[in-house]
């Protein structure tokens, strides 16, 4: 566990440069810093749908967290992790178990029922992390890759 817990705060549209190094320190792939990267991320942090938050540790992006929500007529909303990341050196300090609970205490205020996420081939920490915290396997995703020239 970290010294004391992580400030949790949501993302700023300021904060592009922070989490870009934090990905890329992290050995996530980063789109190229252009334009438009930097809008679409403009736009996921203004997006009120979406939750985008970081885990700061002395004032320093450690953690960040980016969650979606969507609506379903057949049942109650659903909350959907599609980024969990913790810098290589704040690993197995809490910071992912923490912005995992933040994620689940925001997705019931919203009345969401369940959160789901997609364990990546490579994700056998991941999934040591989800067991830990009550994230239980639900079932397979199908994935069919979509080209805009199609």
């Amino acid at each position: 566990m970290p010294d004391r817990p992580p400030h949790i705060r949501r993302s700023r549209r300021t904060d592009f440069n922070a989490v870009m190094k934090l990905l890329a320190t992290s050995g996530i792939p980063v789109p190229p810093p252009d334009r438009a990267t930097l809008r679409r991320f403009r736009h996921i942090v203004a997006d009120l749908g979406t939750d985008f938050y970081l885990a700061l540790v002395d004032g320093t992006p450690v953690g960040l967290v980016h969650v979606t929500y969507a609506r379903a007529l057949t049942h109650g909303p659903r909350a959907g992790l599609n980024q969990l990341v913790v810098a290589d050196s704040f690993r197995h300090r809490g910071i992912g178990a923490a912005l995992l609970d933040f994620a689940a205490r925001r997705a019931r205020k919203r009345g969401c029922t369940i959160l789901s996420c997609a364990l990546p081939a490579a994700g056998a920490s991941l999934r040591e992390l989800f067991a830990k915290t009550g994230l239980e396997p639900g079932g397979e995703w199908f994935v069919k890759r979509l080209r805009s020239d199609e």
